[in-house]
């Protein structure tokens, strides 16, 4: 404190400084907005600071262990998502899927590839490598280039979107979803503006 006591002090001018009346409380209270200020500075960088999808690889936060999940565990996942389906679709019970050549058609085919599929369950109903023609389950990540599904034999199996053909199928419709579409991530999905790659059928 002294060496700022005596800085302060150099200050005035010099035939006025033995009248200078210093207040050590005022000091204090000038440091302490200081390194208060400091403080917000760096809660601020701290929050800017994000994981980079490198890192968040690295760190293993896009795996999934591929035996210790239960298909069980997935089903309450599949009843909300079939709950968030019908909102984001606005269907309600009894609805059909709409005609190609009714109006509506275009633009519900855009929402249903939009949708989130996390919780969907899926079927590969067509792939240029045959043996994953069959495989179905409920999808638990939805990557770029792959879908995770679950299957009921407790395995955790990753599907190349872009070499399969999926089966959705919604109470009493059923559609058809070309996984070479669907190689965005999710969240982008969500926002892109998307031709009409679904053929519904019944």
């Amino acid at each position: 404190m002294e060496p700022l006591q005596e800085f302060i002090t150099d200050l005035v001018v010099p035939h006025h400084r033995c009248n200078v009346n210093i207040i050590p409380e005022h000091i204090t209270m000038l440091e302490g907005a200081k390194s208060r200020k400091q403080h917000s500075r760096k809660r601020r960088s701290h929050k800017s600071s994000t994981l980079s999808r490198r890192e968040y690889a690295r760190l293993g936060l896009n795996t999934l262990p591929t035996r210790q999940m239960r298909y069980e565990q997935a089903l309450p996942l599949h009843q909300l998502w079939r709950g968030y389906v019908r909102e984001h679709l606005g269907l309600r019970e009894g609805d059909q899927v709409p005609e190609v050549h009714e109006p509506r058609y275009e633009e519900f085919s855009r929402q249903l590839i939009k949708l989130d599929l996390h919780g969907a369950r899926l079927q590969v109903i067509q792939s240029k490598c045959k043996t994953l023609e069959g495989l179905a389950g409920i999808c638990v990540m939805d990557t770029k280039n792959v879908l995770k599904l679950l299957g009921e034999d407790d395995r955790l199996r990753s599907v190349p979107k872009s070499e399969c053909v999926f089966g959705l199928t919604l109470g009493n419709m059923q559609f058809t979803i070309f996984g070479q579409h669907l190689n965005i991530r999710p969240a982008e999905r969500s926002v892109k503006k998307i031709k009409t790659y679904v053929q519904p059928f019944m």
